[in-house]
């Protein structure tokens, strides 16, 4: 009895062990399907930086033992920006650069800026930039191109003429005949002067010299000074101051 003793329990050892071992088979059988393996992917997103991070876990089964792998991949997203450029302002004083510089300018080659220099040369310079169209080549429409590139020292520009005015005459200074005064003429001869001269004396118009020359003619001339009393419309004072600046001929004065 004690002889089978060692036998049983072995035959124990080995059924157990057996058991132990289709247990084991029959885990793995069953966890190896895919049903019943995960996988996990978490997004962790950041502000800090253009990039892109994520966590991917997976979990294997094997026939050892259960193995978990993280990995963890962060992919970088470069970009590029792009720096604007800005273009060169030409600014050109045209009295003073050279050809290469005026080439810089739109529409002007090495003959135009050759040209430009020979006008400057010959002319003693520009005065303003408007003479610039003076130059063989350069019309209104290139000038409007290099207008705002262009300056010129102290410019200086005509004074604009005045257009006249249609209808409108210049004045034209007329000479104007010289009248001469009593003082000038003084003492008048009343036996000759004429209408107009005898009109300067005072208190003589023009119908009073009328009568004084109807009197002389009918008369046959003034023998004195007081005869101006008998013309009609003078008084013995308008006579009296008359005679002051009278007188009847070349030899005769009133005393």
């Amino acid at each position: 009895m004690k002889k089978d003793d060692p036998i049983r329990k072995y035959l124990l050892f080995m059924l157990l062990s057996a058991a132990v071992i289709g247990a084991v088979i029959f885990f793995f059988y069953v966890t190896d399907k895919p049903e019943n393996t995960r996988n996990t992917v978490t997004i962790i997103p950041r502000t800090e930086d253009i990039s892109t991070e994520y966590t991917k876990t997976s979990k294997t089964s094997t026939t050892s033992r259960s193995k978990t792998t993280t990995r963890k991949t962060t992919s970088h997203t470069s970009r590029t920006t792009a720096v604007p450029t800005t273009a060169e302002f030409v600014r050109l004083d045209i009295n003073s650069a050279g050809a290469d510089e005026l080439t810089k300018l739109k529409g002007v080659g090495e003959v135009l800026a050759q040209e430009i220099i020979s006008y400057r040369e010959n002319s003693g310079g520009f005065r303003n930039i408007e003479e610039i169209m003076n130059v063989k080549g350069i019309g209104e429409s290139i000038f409007a191109d290099i207008r705002d590139h262009i300056y010129v020292i102290d410019p200086i520009y005509d004074e604009p003429e005045e257009e006249p005015v249609i209808g409108d005459t210049p004045d034209v200074e007329q000479e104007t005949e010289h009248v001469p005064t009593l003082e000038e003429l003084a003492p008048i001869n009343i036996n000759t002067a004429e209408r107009d001269i005898l009109t300067l004396l005072p208190h003589v118009d023009e119908e009073i010299a009328d009568r004084i020359i109807d009197f002389r003619e009918r008369a046959g001339g003034f023998r004195n000074e007081y005869e101006l009393l008998l013309i009609d419309g003078l008084s013995r004072s308008d006579a009296a101051e008359i005679m002051e600046y009278i007188t009847i001929g070349d030899d005769e004065k009133a005393p």
